[in-house]
Protein backbone atom coordinates (compact mmCIF):
# COMPACT_ATOMS: atom_id res chain seq x y z
CA UNK A 1 0.00 0.00 0.00
CA UNK A 2 1.37 3.29 -0.54
CA UNK A 3 -1.29 5.96 0.34
CA UNK A 4 -0.77 9.66 -0.53
CA UNK A 5 -2.69 11.99 1.86
CA UNK A 6 -1.05 14.90 2.59
CA UNK A 7 1.05 15.12 5.96
CA UNK A 8 -0.13 11.21 6.33
CA UNK A 9 1.79 8.46 5.96
CA UNK A 10 0.45 4.54 5.44
CA UNK A 11 1.17 3.56 9.23
CA UNK A 12 -0.59 6.43 10.51
CA UNK A 13 -3.81 6.21 8.34
CA UNK A 14 -3.73 2.40 9.79
CA UNK A 15 -2.82 3.66 12.75
CA UNK A 16 -6.22 6.72 12.82
CA UNK A 17 -8.33 4.09 11.45
CA UNK A 18 -7.64 1.57 14.12
CA UNK A 19 -8.20 4.44 16.76
CA UNK A 20 -11.75 5.88 15.22
CA UNK A 21 -12.88 2.08 15.90
CA UNK A 22 -13.00 0.98 12.22
CA UNK A 23 -12.55 -2.89 12.33
CA UNK A 24 -10.18 -5.11 10.05
CA UNK A 25 -12.92 -4.85 7.48
CA UNK A 26 -13.92 -1.39 7.26
CA UNK A 27 -10.53 0.16 7.08
CA UNK A 28 -9.39 -2.39 4.35
CA UNK A 29 -12.69 -1.52 2.45
CA UNK A 30 -11.36 2.08 3.32
CA UNK A 31 -7.53 1.62 1.97
CA UNK A 32 -8.54 -0.19 -0.74
CA UNK A 33 -10.41 2.70 -2.32
CA UNK A 34 -8.18 4.64 -2.11
CA UNK A 35 -5.57 2.74 -3.96
CA UNK A 36 -7.81 2.37 -6.47
CA UNK A 37 -8.65 5.41 -6.88
CA UNK A 38 -12.59 5.22 -6.01
CA UNK A 39 -14.68 7.94 -5.95
CA UNK A 40 -14.28 10.49 -3.03
CA UNK A 41 -18.28 10.00 -2.16
CA UNK A 42 -17.38 6.39 -1.27
CA UNK A 43 -14.40 7.17 0.81
CA UNK A 44 -16.56 9.86 2.46
CA UNK A 45 -18.97 7.43 3.42
CA UNK A 46 -17.25 5.24 5.59
CA UNK A 47 -15.15 7.83 7.01
CA UNK A 48 -18.36 9.57 8.32
CA UNK A 49 -19.82 6.05 9.52
CA UNK A 50 -16.53 5.61 11.47
CA UNK A 51 -17.25 9.27 12.77
CA UNK A 52 -20.40 8.82 13.58
CA UNK A 53 -19.89 5.94 15.95
CA UNK A 54 -16.71 7.19 17.68
CA UNK A 55 -19.31 10.33 18.49
CA UNK A 56 -21.90 8.32 19.75
CA UNK A 57 -19.29 6.26 21.50
CA UNK A 58 -17.80 9.52 23.15
CA UNK A 59 -21.61 10.98 24.00
CA UNK A 60 -22.45 7.73 25.64
CA UNK A 61 -19.06 8.21 27.49
CA UNK A 62 -20.00 11.39 27.84
CA UNK A 63 -23.41 10.64 30.03
CA UNK A 64 -21.64 8.22 32.35
CA UNK A 65 -19.83 10.80 33.57
CA UNK A 66 -21.76 13.31 33.33
CA UNK A 67 -23.87 10.95 36.24
CA UNK A 68 -20.45 10.01 37.77
CA UNK A 69 -20.38 13.79 38.72
CA UNK A 70 -23.65 13.99 39.67
CA UNK A 71 -23.16 11.37 42.35
CA UNK A 72 -20.38 13.22 43.40
CA UNK A 73 -21.83 15.92 43.93
CA UNK A 74 -24.68 14.30 45.90
CA UNK A 75 -22.26 12.31 48.06
CA UNK A 76 -19.84 15.84 49.12
CA UNK A 77 -23.30 17.87 49.63
CA UNK A 78 -24.83 15.28 51.92
CA UNK A 79 -27.05 13.80 49.15
CA UNK A 80 -25.05 10.97 48.25
CA UNK A 81 -25.59 6.93 48.95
Amino acid sequence: MNVIISEINDKELADLLKCSGMNDDEAEAFIERIEHNCCCAEKLKILRKARKKLLDNIHEKQAVLDKLDNLIWCTEHGGGL
